[in-house]
């Protein structure tokens, strides 16, 4: 059976040094650490938790909680994040909260608290300050907070940037009456929905639409109020092209979303993207298969995922009577056109 010892060895540096490395403590040289792990995947090394947890207090395990995994872009997203965990050499638990606030709760109760060295965790019912009775203490970083005043670390998606990016990409190729589809522009009163994953994509939209001199009067009316599935999507795009509302392009909020909506325009004849041209955002491999092939923020997952590691590592790893502030990061993207924007 292969040691720790065995990984330090051959990697060249101390027991400590192949321990904290894979661990993922960021006192560790990203060289250094990257050799370890590249050593301890080659030698085929599988930590002891057993006895892992004995010296040290902690399992080697790390929870990740999710509203959903049978939808792709939270599928994709674990198993980014399933990947991270077991590069650092500790043991993911994957869980689904369903959206609801009894199974967050529930997955904080029996799962975090008793398995757990820490939590990667998806809210959406459940406050900070419940997060910090729920988590007994243990470190956890969030996946698009959206308190006002942050008491755990967090990464989000690139929502401002990546919308402001989709609606200068529309209007690149030519697109001058644009419609947002998915968000309700309401919600944009309530301080805490606005800072949302909604609500800051609908921000970029709008700081886009400034800087583009789309800002007219009636700019509450470019957003299109849906739910965000392919069903829902679908039936909106139809009802929006039999009521007479003419439009050029649309950035839908996710690439379900727009999936939907390319199909409902397919229904009623529009032509995608000859008639209009449609965005995307998440970035999920369905996407490059769609007919036409979809256009997309595509938010690097990979990157969401080590940031997130990253934190709940540090956090793990350190002195806990002297904590550092929260802090907030936000995963990288990219624009990827495909045949739906091109005309």
């Amino acid at each position: 059976m292969v040691t720790i010892n065995d990984v330090a060895r051959a990697a060249g540096v101390s027991r400590a040094t192949a321990s904290y490395a894979l661990r993922g403590d960021p006192r560790i040289a990203v060289a250094t650490a990257n050799k370890v792990r590249r050593v301890a995947s080659q030698l085929r090394y599988t930590a002891n938790l057993s006895a892992r947890s004995l010296r040290s207090g902690r399992n080697g395990v790390i929870g990740v909680a999710i509203y959903e995994l049978d939808r792709p872009y939270p599928a994709e997203m674990s198993a980014a994040m399933s990947n991270e965990i077991s590069r650092r050499g500790c043991q993911p638990i994957v869980q689904q909260t369903s959206n609801s606030k009894e199974g967050e709760i529930s997955i904080l109760q029996r799962v975090t608290s008793q398995l757990c060295d820490g939590m990667i965790f998806s809210p959406g019912n459940v406050g900070d300050q419940e997060l910090k009775i729920l988590s007994h203490g243990k470190p956890m970083v969030l996946l698009d907070d959206s308190s006002l005043a942050p008491v755990f670390d967090s990464v989000d998606t690139p929502c401002e940037e990546g919308a402001a990016a989709a609606i200068r990409h529309l209007v690149d190729v030519g697109c001058r009456d644009i419609v947002v589809v998915g968000p309700d522009y309401g919600l944009l009163g309530d301080p805490r929905a606005a800072a949302g994953v909604e609500g800051r994509r609908m921000r970029g939209c709008l700081a886009a639409f400034e800087e583009a001199g789309m800002m007219t009067a009636d700019v509450a009316a470019r957003f299109v109020h849906t739910r965000w599935n392919a069903d829902d999507a679908r039936q909106c795009a139809r009802d929006l092209v039999r009521s007479g509302r003419r439009f050029d392009g649309a950035f839908c909020l996710t690439d379900t979303t727009a999936m939907g909506f390319v199909r409902g325009l397919a229904d009623c004849g529009v032509r995608v993207p000859d008639d209009v041209a449609v965005v995307g955002f998440d970035g999920i491999a369905a996407g490059a298969n769609l007919v036409p092939s979809l256009t997309t923020i595509a938010v690097d997952l990979d990157d969401l995922a080590r940031k997130a590691v990253d934190l709940l590592m540090g956090r793990i790893c350190e002195d806990p009577s002297n904590p550092a502030p929260p802090r907030r990061l936000t995963a990288d993207f990219h624009l990827v056109q495909r045949e739906s924007t091109r005309r």
